[in-house]
């Protein structure tokens, strides 16, 4: 993964936190952890040989960690 890959997380996620709507936007931190979280699944699955066009085919991977790190925080 290079700086490019980790630009485009932020990316992501900041265009993903720009669709939940009133009351539910991401704070600044849940941002920041949501990229961390996507960053280390990327990383992790290479290993496997998937990549970051791979979680692009299937899924909106950004705003699941959004939203991941939001229900982390709920249930604290």
């Amino acid at each position: 993964m290079d700086q490019h890959d980790l630009n485009s997380i932020g990316e992501r996620v900041a265009s993903a936190a720009a669709e939940f709507g009133p009351g539910y936007q991401p704070t600044a931190g849940q941002k920041a952890d949501a990229a961390a979280v996507l960053r280390d699944m990327i990383q992790a699955a290479e290993v496997h040989g998937v990549t970051f066009a791979d979680f692009d085919a299937v899924a909106h991977f950004a705003r699941l960690a959004i939203q991941l790190v939001q229900s982390r925080d709920e249930s604290r």
